[in-house]
């Protein structure tokens, strides 16, 4: 019988494990739900010509200035995905903006970059919610889910709140809780290809 004693710590211990695993369990669905009415009462409050994009990313916007129209094209690419098939994709710039992030638990800044020469990234490097900014709708007939028909341009300035899944998700950014939704405005300096 004294044999199988450990056996039996090692099953007990097994199922406590397994139970507080349980628990840990994310749910970026229910996450989402959570943030959406709180979402909508920021941009209510806080900037009333905001528009709910109606779509599945949760995201509200207004945008203040369109831009220079023409002044970036963006283009759509053939490229192989992960599964070895030719698909349509967009080719990401690089852009040069102006921008303050805010997050709307507190409207407390969080990051803000106003100097002249901004802040310069490749678009794919950055976070979904960005990505979905400044991308245009559609090109053609393939759909990007972008907010606005010909996505921003040099001269735009754009407000958005985004769900914390488009964001940081439930990592802790320092000065980010975990399922943050956030605000950011951001005005375009630059947009141009990205140098291959």
């Amino acid at each position: 019988m004294n044999f199988l004693r450990p056996i039996l710590y090692l099953i007990i211990i097994s199922f406590s494990f397994l139970s507080c695993a349980k628990e840990e369990i994310f749910d970026p669905i229910a996450q989402f739900e959570t943030e959406k009415p709180l979402i909508k009462s920021y941009a209510n409050t806080n900037f009333p010509n905001m528009v709910y994009a109606g779509d599945e990313t949760g995201m509200w916007y207004e945008v203040v200035n369109p831009g220079t129209d023409g002044s970036y094209v963006y283009k759509v690419v053939d490229t192989l995905n992960y599964y070895g098939q030719m698909v349509k994709a967009l080719r990401m710039p690089a852009v040069t903006v102006k921008y303050t992030g805010k997050l709307i638990s507190d409207n407390s800044t969080f990051d803000s970059n106003q100097t002249d020469a901004g802040f310069t990234s490749k678009l794919s490097g950055l976070i979904s919610a960005w990505q979905i900014a400044f991308i245009p709708k559609s090109i053609g007939s393939s759909e990007f889910g972008g907010l606005t028909s010909t996505g921003l341009q040099k001269g735009s300035k754009i407000r958005i709140v985004t769900p914390s899944y488009y964001a940081y998700g439930n990592r802790d950014m320092g000065k980010i809780p975990p399922n943050s939704p956030l605000f950011f405005e951001i005005e375009v300096i630059d947009i141009k290809d990205v140098v291959q």
